[in-house]
């Protein structure tokens, strides 16, 4: 009976890492700690070992329906996996209690903020800003002329270097990303998933919003790097021992399941229910973090 409840568990994960891309390990481990009373090291272990297979299968399918970025994608995992293990060094030092208060208060603040009834801008404002992009492109793009044409004339063949901005096209949206930015945010992710031993999804997705991706892009692309980080973090728990393979397969295989059915949702559902969606999960994950780091239990 405890394997089918496993299985079906494994599903509702998969389907709420499918839709909104986070929520994965703050889901599992209370459930595998306080319903098959597995000790907290052990939870963790197990929660990164089945999470490989559901954020692959979700990245997967997100790429296959057109709602991921594999350019960004792989932009946070250059900065994140440097980061990360800088911030496990200092997680070491500084007493874990008050990294969970405070990081749990990030989180509440974020999810205020992702369901806070967004108010309707004038319409005077939309040119005002496409006019400062298109004037950041044309600087960076003068900028690189520039730099060819001194090279011309020193004879000298200078290589571009990455651009600050790039222009990327999906089957679902268009939009440009700024590279430096991403690249700020996939390290400042990944010092705190080092940090404090948690998944990226729910930083990556509100930051990269705020570097005007479309959610529904951002998903996709913010499941592709953890698969990086979950892989990483079970291998160090495997080699201790603190991975249950039974159990971390069996989730695996229903949050597989589980993530075909929240893809999908994902690309059919409004933009603004998914924004809701998150804010929710959002708070559950900050209520989480406060009440572990004051000692309570619920």
């Amino acid at each position: 009976m405890d394997f089918i409840i496993v299985f079906i568990y494994g599903i509702f994960v998969g389907m709420v890492t499918g839709m909104l891309g986070a929520g994965g390990g703050t889901l599992i481990v209370p459930f595998l700690n306080l319903y098959l009373h597995m000790p907290m090291k052990t939870a963790i272990g197990t929660s990164l070992f089945q999470y490989i297979g559901i954020s692959s299968s979700g990245a997967y399918q997100h790429y296959k329906l057109g709602s991921s970025d594999l350019m960004v994608a792989l932009i946070l995992i250059i900065s994140g996996s440097v980061t990360s293990i800088a911030g496990a060094k200092v997680g070491k030092v500084i007493p874990n209690h008050i990294l969970k208060l405070l990081f749990g208060a990030l989180v509440l603040i974020i999810a205020v903020k992702f369901l806070k009834p967004k108010s309707k801008r004038k319409a005077s404002e939309a040119p005002v800003k496409v006019k400062k992009a298109k004037a950041s492109h044309a600087n960076t793009s003068t900028y690189y002329h520039m730099l060819h044409d001194i090279g011309k004339s020193l004879h000298i063949n200078i290589v571009s270097p990455i651009p600050m901005y790039m222009h990327r096209k999906t089957k679902i949206a268009e939009y440009t990303i700024n590279v430096p930015l991403v690249f700020i945010l996939g390290g400042v992710v990944g010092f705190f998933t080092g940090l404090l031993g948690v998944g990226g999804g729910f930083l990556y997705i509100p930051g990269l919003m705020m570097l005007s991706i479309p959610m529904k892009v951002t998903v996709g692309a913010s499941l592709t790097p953890i698969i990086v980080t979950s892989t990483m973090g079970a291998a160090t728990y495997l080699t201790s021992g603190y991975v249950d393979i039974v159990v971390g397969i069996i989730l695996m295989i229903g949050g597989i399941i589980g993530t075909f059915i929240g893809t999908r949702l994902n690309k059919k559902l409004p933009t603004s229910t998914l924004k809701k969606s998150f804010g929710l999960l959002m708070l559950l994950i900050g209520f989480v973090m406060i009440t572990k780091a004051m000692g309570l239990n619920f």
